[in-house]
C-alpha cells in the first residue's frame, strides 16, 4: 500500500481531464508578470524598520537590566521572535513581554512601582538611545521615524490606560 503522506497523486482538472501543475514562483515574479514595476524604496524602508526595531530592541532590553540592576549572575535571557514585519502595536506588545519577562527575575524582590519605573525609565532611556544611534548614521534615518512610531503607541497604551484608571 502507498503511503498517504508522501506520493499523492496529481489532482483531476475540471471534467476529469489531467491539468498541469502550477509552478511555484516568488512573489516579485508574480509582481512583474502583473505589470507592476519593482519598488526599490518600500526594500529599503522595510530594511531600515528591521534595523531600527533590531537596534531598539537591544537597547531597551539592555537598559532593563541595568535599570533592574541585573548582573553577570542573571544571565541575558533570548527570545525567539520574527520582528522584521511587524506593525508598531505588535513589536511593542512584543517588547514590553521581554521586558515583563526579565523584570520577573525581581519580583517578590522590589516593589511593584519600582519594577514598573524602572521598566518604564528603560524603555523610555532605550528608545533615545536607538535615535541617537539611527540618527548618527544617513543610511538608517528612516529607522528613526520607526522608533518614533512605537514610541507613540506605547503614548497612546499609556494615555489609555490612565483613561481607564480615572474612571
Amino acid at each position: 500500500m502507498a503511503d498517504p503522506l508522501h506520493g499523492t497523486p496529481a489532482v483531476s482538472g475540471v471534467g476529469g481531464f489531467a491539468q498541469r501543475t502550477p509552478e511555484r514562483r516568488p512573489l516579485t515574479a508574480i509582481r512583474r508578470d502583473a505589470g507592476h514595476a519593482p519598488q526599490q524604496d518600500q526594500v529599503s524602508v522595510a530594511a531600515a524598520a528591521t534595523v531600527a526595531r533590531r537596534v531598539l530592541r537591544e537597547r531597551v532590553l539592555t537598559r532593563t537590566r541595568t535599570r533592574l540592576e541585573l548582573t553577570d549572575e542573571h544571565p541575558a535571557q533570548e527570545f525567539a521572535e520574527v520582528i522584521d514585519l511587524e506593525l508598531p502595536a505588535a513589536f511593542l506588545g512584543r517588547l514590553l513581554s521581554a521586558q515583563n519577562q526579565i523584570a520577573a527575575l525581581r519580583a517578590g524582590q522590589w516593589p511593584v512601582p519600582r519594577i514598573r519605573a524602572a521598566l518604564d525609565q528603560a524603555l523610555r532611556e532605550g528608545a533615545q538611545e536607538a535615535i541617537e544611534l539611527l540618527a548618527a548614521d544617513p543610511q538608517h534615518t528612516e529607522g528613526v521615524v520607526v522608533v518614533a512610531e512605537v514610541i507613540a503607541e506605547y503614548a497612546r497604551r499609556l494615555a489609555a490606560l490612565a483613561g481607564e484608571l480615572g474612571r
